[in-house]
């Protein structure tokens, strides 16, 4: 089908309508005149593809259905103490009956709690205590036990400090879900110096090289900045989400929820001072939007001027729109659930598995029936079930007990 300028922006127009932005904004924002754009509209000049693109860029700005997002996508807790259950029931509010204890763990503790990918990890050392990891999904995961207790991050965070918690580590992410970063562009624009920042080192690479040899063009495809060194307190991560969930679980690039995720990471005293900005505004998106303008910012290169005059590069400066967009934290409650085991089977095991229904089927045995049958689950597979069948209702504790336990932790912490 031919390529029609005038039914693209017609449509464009239809869109914008319906997305509650005026003509005006919509213009001044694109960059052009609302008269050419309304020369666009009439037909009466045609224009390329090149703008139109930049037309449909800047239109998904304004897509109610694709506003920014800030979450909480990797949180790191050391509590000041060596019982466990203080942590888990107190502080957490799960009940220790639907914990699963392992005999190993990380960073040099013994053992560890699990609740799907909801990790704690205990040791009998009071300068070790007790170290509560949520990695990305473990934080979906916990929302969801936040959000039958009524509770808010903020509200834990408040706890953990109350008992004397450290703050390890904070990941920050921000979701641009309509695609107003670019990524490539961010990456030549640091090799071009047009990056202002306070970061001493860069670094870039392509995802697409982990799926070289299944795509035909997997050299061009997915891009990761680092801004700081990854060894830092602070460092920035930017990539292109669409391409890494394509890469994790096939979702087609125009399926994704999220085009790009701007990450800020914090660790140790960094992360102490963001959990005291957060506490102190609860407003994630303002104490995000401050750590970024602080550290970096993109510009275009202006000969006639001092390199600390260019001027912010026009995405950069939508993208730094969302601060005064009202970001509301956003929490992606998601029960624990066996899809990861369910995929692995489906993957490695399920074709063995119909390998042998077809001998069974060949032979009239039932070796693949008295396989199952004869297999004995252990009670970490049978803690797994008691896991899927309970509500989360039942899991969480409704204990209250006041402010002693804090009381008691404050002690012991000040006695070690």
């Amino acid at each position: 089908m031919a390529f029609d300028p005038v039914e693209w922006i017609t449509n464009l127009e239809t869109r914008r309508k319906s997305y509650g932005v005026s003509q005006s904004e919509y213009a001044e924002t694109a960059g052009i005149n609302r008269s050419y754009y309304s020369v666009l509209l009439t037909g009466k000049k045609r224009a390329t593809k090149k703008l139109l693109e930049h037309l449909e860029m800047v239109l998904e700005i304004f897509n109610p259905d694709k506003e920014m997002e800030i979450l909480f996508d990797y949180v790191r807790i050391r509590f000041a103490t060596t019982d466990e259950r203080r942590v888990i029931e107190d502080a957490m509010n799960i009940r220790m009956q639907y914990m699963i204890e392992e005999a190993h763990s990380f960073y040099g503790y013994g053992r560890q709690y699990i609740y799907g990918d909801i990790t704690v990890m205990v040791s009998p050392e009071h300068e070790k205590g007790i170290l509560l990891e949520l990695k990305g999904k473990g934080c979906r995961q916990f929302e969801a036990f936040l959000k039958v207790q009524k509770r808010t991050w903020y509200d834990f965070f408040r706890t953990a400090r109350e008992m004397g918690a450290v703050f390890k580590r904070i990941d920050i992410a921000i979701n641009d879900r309509a695609g107003i970063l670019n990524i490539p562009e961010l990456i030549v624009k640091c090799r071009r110096d047009e990056c202002i920042t306070i970061f001493h080192s860069y670094k870039d690479y392509q995802s697409g090289e982990l799926i070289r040899n299944r795509e035909k063009d997997a050299a061009s495809m997915g891009n990761t900045l680092y801004l700081g060194s990854l060894k830092s307190e602070i460092y920035f991560c930017i990539y292109e989400k669409d391409y890494e969930q394509y890469v994790k679980n096939g979702t087609p690039l125009d399926e994704a929820e999220t085009k790009n995720r701007f990450e800020i990471r914090l660790k140790d005293e960094r992360a102490e001072v963001a959990v005291d900005d957060l506490l102190e505004m609860e407003d994630v998106a303002c104490t995000a939007y401050s750590i970024i303008n602080h550290y970096v910012r993109f510009v275009d290169a202006d000969p006639e001027k001092e390199c600390r005059n260019w001027p912010l590069n026009e995405r950069w400066v939508w993208f730094l729109n969302g601060q005064y967009r009202s970001i509301k934290l956003t929490t992606k409650p998601e029960e624990y659930t066996l899809d990861r085991t369910l995929l692995w089977l489906t993957r490695q095991v399920a074709p063995s598995l119909k390998m042998v229904q077809k001998l069974d089927d060949l032979r009239g045995t039932r070796l693949a029936k008295d396989m199952i049958e004869e297999a004995n689950l252990s009670p970490h597979h049978k803690k797994i079930l008691k896991q899927q069948q309970a509500a989360l209702d039942d899991v969480v504790t409704a204990r209250q007990k006041g402010r002693k336990w804090i009381d008691d932790l404050k002690e012991e912490y000040m006695e070690s």
